[in-house]
């Protein structure tokens, strides 16, 4: 029995999980099952066009590791377009990758989420807390476990 596999990260679900063939010989749980992570790893590759090592770096997992689960995706999406199958996309172990934007405050230690923060806004904001003017830009990666 091989190893539990790591936590693979994606930055959201997919918005459709099921497509099927237009046909009326189309046979009912006649599918591939896409995983959550083989989708995201097509999504960044492909959609968002980046390289393998960003691809595996933004899913927290090795290159090697990125290039099999891209294969597997491939050889699925392949067998679904050749043999006329439905592609699911459902399942895998995975979790999402949140990005939190905001600001800190050095007074008080408080620090809360912005989504308009950057640098040139926060000469204009104040800490909700102690309306201190003295903050310091905040971002950083929050990781939640799906499955």
């Amino acid at each position: 029995m091989g190893r539990p596999h790591r936590i693979r990260y994606v930055e959201r679900f997919p918005d459709f999980t099921y497509f099927k063939p237009q046909s009326d010989t189309f046979k009912k749980g006649f599918e591939v099952i896409l995983t959550i992570a083989e989708f995201e790893a097509m999504r960044l590759k492909h959609h968002q066009r980046k390289t393998q090592t960003e691809c595996a770096e933004l899913m927290n997992i090795s290159q090697p590791t990125f290039s099999r689960i891209l294969d597997l995706a491939h050889k699925k999406i392949t067998e679904a377009l050749i043999h006329g199958k439905a592609i699911r996309i459902a399942g895998g172990t995975i979790g999402i990758k949140k990005i939190f934007l905001g600001y800190g405050c050095l007074k008080c230690m408080n620090e809360w989420e912005d989504r308009q923060a950057s640098e040139i806004n926060k000469k204009s904001v104040a800490c909700p807390a102690c309306k201190s003017k003295n903050l310091y830009l905040l971002k950083k990666e929050i990781y939640q476990q799906e499955f």
